[in-house]
């Protein structure tokens, strides 16, 4: 049985927001846990759509896939990054073609692989924290 006299804190890394996190998540970290477990998986899918649509010069499709992930930015608390995804996501409304998004893509690219590096470590430490103090 959970002890509630051995609650230990866990506190989110810096760069991500922490205020939105514990708001999101209060004290639930095993929930916290299984999102970004859960959100790693899924943003590792859609980078690959994006990468295929991009591509394929599939601009339109490649604005639904970035719509679809920027969500999964604010699960694991990169808010800054979801309005970068979403200032692309006006790029991508505004050309026709691949040649004109390929800078914002390759910066989207970036963002979503350290999106994907932070949310594992984090996973990772709220796994650790999660299984020592249950």
């Amino acid at each position: 049985m959970y002890n509630e006299d051995q609650k230990i804190a866990f506190l989110f890394s810096p760069e991500l927001n922490f205020e939105f996190l514990k708001e999101l998540y209060g004290d639930d970290l095993q929930q916290a846990e299984m999102v970004f477990e859960s959100t790693v998986q899924q943003l590792r899918s859609e980078q690959q759509l994006a990468e295929s649509r991009f591509h394929d010069g599939d601009i339109p499709g490649l604005k639904k896939v970035i719509h679809k992930m920027k969500p999964l930015l604010g699960y694991i608390g990169l808010n800054g990054y979801m309005e970068e995804f979403a200032a692309f996501e006006k790029i991508c409304l505004e050309s026709g073609t691949a040649t004109y998004a390929e800078k914002g893509f390759h910066h989207i690219r970036d963002l979503t692989d350290h999106a994907i590096k932070t949310a594992e470590k984090e996973f990772l430490r709220l796994k650790e924290h999660n299984t020592q103090y249950l």
